[in-house]
């Protein structure tokens, strides 16, 4: 078995009632699904996440990846891994649309691997084998106070008991939002909040005070990600555990965020991590400092959540899986509909590979000519 063709598909879909985070508005959701094929037929798919550009990743993938792994037998994911990584690595492109690029094709090559075994991608992983995960739902959106409780009850409704919260807004309209998210749901409810990386330290700080006798779980992001001395100036100022890690990549980058000892929760995005290889190799990194993964989704289509599922049950000291419960148009781009979680646990798919069929004919109106 032998890689024949490697193709990017760019997709992007307006989005009908855009969600607010404290960064930008999502007025349309993009993703570029990888499409690997074998010389005897076999079909993986993966998806590189993107937030600008599908094209530009599409380029990426089709002509300087693409190019170095046609022949390849994809058994040998780990050595392919590193010769797609190899192509830039001395240049300096050991993170962004490279590795997002790298990672699409990842994961395509783990859904043949499974496709070939006919094994689910999360047994063929060799890892933790859960057959169900608990979830946390997310988010809710920036908004007005009435807004953000309503959506708030919308995940009550839906069974979650873990809620993540979007922040951002300044410390005063951040703590009155979660003040009032507080006394709706009550003090069962497990809420973490979510800055989106817009604060400074100081600010960081400062919030992280004021919002302690709300009992919020974690904070995240609430410095940029090359702000490492920010973190560890958030960590050791005030009382809010600190999760992170979707803008980061790689082994090497998680190596450095690590070292600065102010992460409890940490979250590799499959999508932008390096594929579930380096995934995988960056789990183990986390483990070997005691802390708890909770793998990220975000503004992705569902094939990178569906994914990311299959990576949540296999690494180590997993603590929840980010269940992104919204509503756009490429949450529905298979066959059938993706699994969902019912009270707080989500099944996994039990079928070949990623466990489920894209349907081209649902995408295809949103391919980017």
């Amino acid at each position: 078995m032998k890689i024949a063709k490697v193709e990017g598909i760019p997709l992007s879909a307006k989005i009908e009632k855009p969600f607010r985070i404290s960064t930008t508005l999502f007025n349309e959701v993009r993703a570029l699904v990888v499409k690997v094929t074998t010389d005897d037929g076999l079909v993986g798919f993966g998806e590189s996440l993107v937030r600008v550009s599908p094209k530009a990743t599409k380029y990426l993938v089709e002509e300087m990846i693409a190019p170095q792994i046609i022949g390849e037998d994809p058994i040998d994911a780990a050595a392919i891994w590193w010769k797609m990584f190899s192509v830039m690595r001395t240049r300096g492109h050991t993170k962004g649309t490279f590795l997002e690029a790298i990672s699409g094709v990842d994961v395509a090559i783990w859904d043949i691997i499974g496709k070939s075994f006919n094994m689910p991608i999360y047994k063929v992983l060799n890892g933790f084998g859960r057959k169900e995960l608990p979830v946390y739902g997310s988010s809710v959106f920036i908004g007005n106070i009435k807004d953000m409780e309503d959506q708030a009850k919308k995940f009550l409704e839906k069974g979650y008991s873990t809620i993540k919260i979007k922040l951002g807004m300044g410390t005063q309209k951040d703590v009155e939002a979660i003040k009032a998210i507080r006394k709706y749901v009550g003090e069962s409810v497990r809420l973490m909040v979510d800055c989106n990386s817009i604060y400074d330290a100081g600010t960081a700080i400062e919030l992280g005070r004021k919002l302690e006798k709300y009992d919020i779980y974690w904070m995240e992001e609430p410095v940029p990600p090359y702000d490492l001395e920010g973190y560890q100036l958030v960590r050791n100022n005030q009382p809010l555990r600190i999760a992170s890690g979707e803008g980061e990549y790689g082994v090497y980058g998680f190596r450095d965020l690590l070292e600065t000892n102010s992460l409890s929760v940490v979250q590799p995005d499959l999508g932008r991590v390096g594929g579930y290889t380096e995934g995988m190799r960056v789990a183990a990194l986390i483990y070997s400092k005691n802390l708890k993964i909770a793998p990220h989704t975000g503004m992705c289509s569902a094939l990178n959540i569906v994914a990311s599922m299959h990576y949540a049950a296999a690494v180590p000291n997993l603590f929840m899986f980010e269940f992104m419960d919204l509503e756009h148009p490429l949450i529905e781009m298979f066959t059938t509909p993706i699994p969902r979680p019912e009270n707080g646990i989500i099944k996994m798919p039990d079928k070949p590979g990623i466990g489920l069929e894209l349907d081209m004919n649902k995408i295809g109106k949103w391919i980017q000519n």
